[in-house]
């Protein structure tokens, strides 16, 4: 997975450069993912499921065309495995989220201010994936799998942070993103008989470094 960050990284350096007659931003984050977890249940008891938290990395492309808004597209992978725990017994399976979205962004101070707080909201698309080895048994198996596939999920995004000017093109970003998506219930799936549904909600604290052209 490092070497999809590292492409998508490089094909936003190699579009920015083109574009210098607008006001483009891009660069790359770092952070941690927190995930709430569910409650999947059976005719004989019941078990929490969900993500483990993990480190998250991202690289964005951004487009500043008013002094108050700006749009970003944002590439991010979550580290996070899956994870079911009950009864004194638990189960982890290595696992990534990719989320692919747009978001908009709206400042508290114009363009050119050196600090520029912001809120943002918008929405894409996540890709749950299970990643680890399968193996014949698996602890709480009665409730569910934690399962070697992937599955596509739309997912809204808000979220809000700070940009600091170190230099004339050059800003340190401090901020936390909420991917709000349903829960998916093919990568980690209910046993026959259980029951598990609801909705993630994915907080994800980053810091970056990105650059304007």
């Amino acid at each position: 997975m490092k070497i999809i960050a590292s492409n998508v990284l490089a094909a936003l350096l190699i579009v920015a450069p083109a574009c210098r007659a607008q006001n483009w931003e891009v660069g790359g984050m770092a952070g941690g993912g927190f995930t709430n977890s569910l409650t999947v249940s059976n005719a004989v008891g019941s078990a929490n499921t969900g993500f483990a938290d993990g480190v998250a990395t991202g690289a964005l492309l951004g487009q500043n065309l008013y002094s108050r808004f700006s749009g970003e597209l944002r590439y991010t992978v979550d580290f996070s495995d899956l994870r079911i725990s009950g009864s004194g017994d638990s189960a982890t399976f290595k696992g990534q989220t990719h989320s692919i979205h747009y978001d908009i962004l709206a400042y508290a101070r114009p363009r050119g201010a050196r600090v520029r707080p912001f809120a943002l909201a918008g929405g894409g698309m996540r890709d749950f994936r299970g990643v680890g080895t399968e193996s014949p048994y698996q602890a709480l198996s009665s409730f569910a799998l934690l399962t070697k596939t992937s599955q596509w999920m739309p997912v809204v995004t808000f979220g809000g942070g700070i940009k600091y000017a170190m230099a004339a093109r050059v800003l340190l970003r401090l901020e936390v993103l909420d991917y709000f998506s349903r829960f998916p219930t093919q990568v980690i799936a209910p046993a026959p008989g259980a029951h598990l549904s609801g909705w993630l909600n994915n907080l994800v604290p980053m810091a970056g470094i990105t650059f304007v052209f």
